[in-house]
C-alpha cells in the first residue's frame, strides 16, 4: 500500500523538528550563501553620512508692535501654540525657502553633485537630503545627508562627509542671515509706524494740554478744589450775615419808623448782600468772566468739575500714550541699528566619522532570518508532497 504524507497542517511540532534537523545542512548553506551575498552587497551599496546642527529654542523676539503690550492669555488661541514652537516653526520655514536652498545648491555645486539636469531637479534632491525636526527638548535639529555612488572609493567617502558637515553649517550662517534680515526690515517698519505715530502723539497731547489751559483760563480755575470751598464758605458768611441783618431789621421796625435812617441804611446793606450772593450762586451774566471773579459759581461748579475732569483724563492719555511710543520708538531705532547673531547655535554640524546607512549589520540579519524562515518552509513543503 503506497504511503500517503500528511498535510502541512497535520504535522507535530515534533515532526517539524525532525524533518527541519534532517536537512539542517541543507538550510545552513542556504543562510550562509544568502547572508555573504547581502554582505558583499552591502559594502558595494551608496554609503549615507549624516551631520547635524542644533539650536537653541528660540527665544521670544520682542514685538514692538501695539499687540505686545497684551499678554499671550488675553489673545485668542494664546495657549494652543508655544511661543518658542511658533519661533521655531518660523525658523524652519525660512531654512526651507527656496532663497535659502539655491544660495546651498551654487555654493556647493550641486547640480553637478547630485547630476541634476537643472536647478529644479537639485533643488529636488536637496529637500530629499535634509530634514528639520522640533526635538522633544524644544531644539531645533538641522541636518543633512550625503550619499556616495556605488562601487565608491575612499576618497568620495571623505568628500561625502565633508560636505554634510558644511551643508548643515551652511543652513545655519544662512538661517541667521536672513533671519537678521528680516528683523532689520520688521524693524524700519516698526521705526517708521511709530515715528510716525509718535509725532502725531505729539501734536494731540498740545492740544489736549493747550485746551485744558485754555479752559482754565477763561474761567480763572487755579485750584478747583480750593476754589470751591472758598465760594462755599463766603456764601455761607453771606447767608448768616443776611439772617443777622434781617432780625436786626425785625428788632429796628418794632421801635422806628420805616423811614429811619437806621432802618434804610439796613436795608440797603441787605441788598448788597443778597445781590453779592446771587453773584456768588448765580452770579449775573454780565460779568461771567471777569478777573474779579476769584472762585468759580455754586452753580457752574458741577460743569466746571466736569469738563476739567474730561479735559485733564484726555491730558493723562496722551500723556501715557507718550510714554509708551517713546519707549518702543527708541527700542525700535536699537532694533534696527543692532547687528548681533540672531541664531542661538548649541551645537555645530561636525563632520561625522560613522555611516549612517546602510546598516550591514542589521541588513544580514534580516537576510539571514528572512532565508532561515523561507528554507524551512520549502522543507515542509517538499516534506509533505
Amino acid at each position: 500500500m503506497k504511503h500517503i504524507p500528511p498535510n502541512l497542517d497535520q504535522l507535530t511540532f515534533l515532526e517539524i523538528i525532525n524533518i527541519l534537523l534532517s536537512r539542517k545542512i541543507s538550510i545552513i548553506k542556504s543562510v550562509i550563501t544568502i547572508s555573504i551575498i547581502t554582505a558583499i552587497i552591502s559594502l558595494i551599496l551608496p554609503k549615507t553620512y549624516t551631520s547635524s546642527a542644533v539650536l537653541m529654542p528660540p527665544s521670544g523676539q520682542s514685538e514692538m508692535s501695539i499687540l505686545s503690550a497684551f499678554s499671550e492669555t488675553e489673545m485668542p488661541f494664546g495657549g494652543l501654540i508655544s511661543k518658542t514652537e511658533e519661533e521655531s516653526m518660523k525658523l524652519i520655514a525660512i531654512l526651507k525657502s527656496r532663497t535659502i536652498m539655491e544660495i546651498i545648491i551654487h555654493k556647493f555645486n550641486l547640480i553637478e553633485f547630485y547630476e541634476s539636469d537643472n536647478i529644479e531637479d537639485a533643488l529636488e534632491s536637496l529637500t530629499n537630503h535634509i530634514s528639520f525636526d522640533i526635538e522633544e527638548e524644544g531644539t531645533l535639529s538641522i541636518k543633512a545627508y550625503v550619499s556616495t555612488g556605488w562601487f565608491h572609493f575612499k576618497k568620495e567617502e571623505i568628500l561625502a562627509r565633508e560636505i554634510s558637515a558644511k551643508i548643515a553649517n551652511e543652513l545655519v550662517n544662512q538661517l541667521d542671515i536672513i533671519n537678521k534680515r528680516l528683523q532689520t526690515e520688521q524693524a524700519v517698519h516698526q521705526r517708521k509706524f511709530l515715528g510716525e505715530r509718535y509725532e502725531r502723539n505729539m501734536t494731540e497731547l498740545y492740544k489736549a494740554e493747550e485746551k485744558l489751559k485754555k479752559y482754565k483760563e477763561n474761567n480763572y480755575i487755579i485750584s478747583i478744589e480750593n476754589q470751591t470751598r472758598t465760594a462755599i464758605e463766603s456764601a455761607t458768611a453771606l447767608r448768616n450775615q443776611i439772617l443777622i441783618n434781617e432780625v436786626q431789621k425785625e428788632v429796628y421796625s418794632s421801635k422806628l419808623k420805616g423811614d429811619h435812617p437806621d432802618i434804610i441804611a439796613l436795608e440797603k446793606e441787605l441788598k448788597e448782600l443778597e445781590k453779592k450772593l446771587y453773584e456768588i450762586e448765580y452770579e449775573n451774566k454780565s460779568e461771567l468772566n471777569s478777573p474779579n471773579n476769584r472762585f468759580p459759581v455754586l452753580s457752574a461748579i458741577p460743569k466746571i468739575d466736569a469738563d476739567l475732569m474730561r479735559l485733564t483724563r484726555e491730558v493723562n492719555i496722551q500723556n501715557t500714550l507718550y510714554i509708551y511710543l517713546t519707549q518702543q520708538y527708541e527700542d525700535a531705532k536699537i532694533q534696527e541699528a543692532r547687528n548681533t547673531p540672531t541664531i542661538q547655535l548649541l551645537d555645530s554640524a561636525a563632520i561625522p566619522i560613522k555611516k549612517s546607512s546602510p546598516k550591514r549589520l542589521l541588513m544580514v540579519l534580516i537576510m539571514s532570518i528572512v532565508t532561515f524562515i523561507s528554507t524551512s518552509i520549502n522543507v515542509l513543503i517538499r516534506a509533505t508532497r
